[in-house]
């Protein structure tokens, strides 16, 4: 299995990183993808992508992750590629995962219209959330924001290996 994280300017950083590092002390195959190689957060940290969205093939990934943060995830949903890429994973039943804000972009797409999910208060765009730290639905994965992003990373780790490898990851990071 091989997830893509992806980076655009005014990403929440620990959402994006903390969610990297989780999924790949499980032993899971995780690439940052940019909208651009220097992407600068919401919080001024500059980071650097290993690829960009024009580089890589959707065909070569499992699953992708979209981490909040403002101007980020409205930089996400206004890419032509990250929406070719979110049709190529929902059309096909590809795991997509969303934190924060980001779930925001499911929502305009009508992906989560009979579906419940969770996301950052004042996100769901007239949807009624679970309120809950981490919500599975389908092929879908829904997180409130950096204060779950454990319980986020965890959920994937769940889904993509089994859930003695997700505990054995918090219990490792002493969460």
């Amino acid at each position: 299995m091989k997830t893509m994280i992806l980076l655009a300017e005014g990403l929440e950083e620990c959402e994006a990183l903390m969610t990297y590092d989780l999924l790949t002390r499980a032993g899971i195959d995780t690439d940052l993808i940019g909208l651009e190689n220097d992407i600068t957060s919401s919080h001024h940290v500059h980071l650097f992508a290993e690829k960009t969205i024009q580089d890589i093939d959707p065909n070569d990934y499992d699953v992708l992750v979209l981490p909040g943060g403002m101007p980020g995830t409205k930089n996400l949903e206004d890419h032509p590629l990250v929406q070719a890429f979110l049709d190529h994973f929902y059309n096909r039943g590809k795991l997509i995962c969303a934190i924060c804000a980001a779930p925001s972009i499911l929502i305009h797409r009508g992906w989560l219209s009979d579906q419940e999910f969770t996301c950052f208060p004042g996100f769901e765009s007239g949807k009624i959330s679970t309120g809950e730290k981490v919500h599975k639905c389908g092929n879908i994965i829904t997180s409130r924001g950096l204060g779950a992003v454990c319980e986020f990373a965890s959920a994937i780790i769940t889904e993509l290996k089994d859930k003695e490898t997700a505990d054995d990851v918090l219990k490792r990071i002493q969460a």
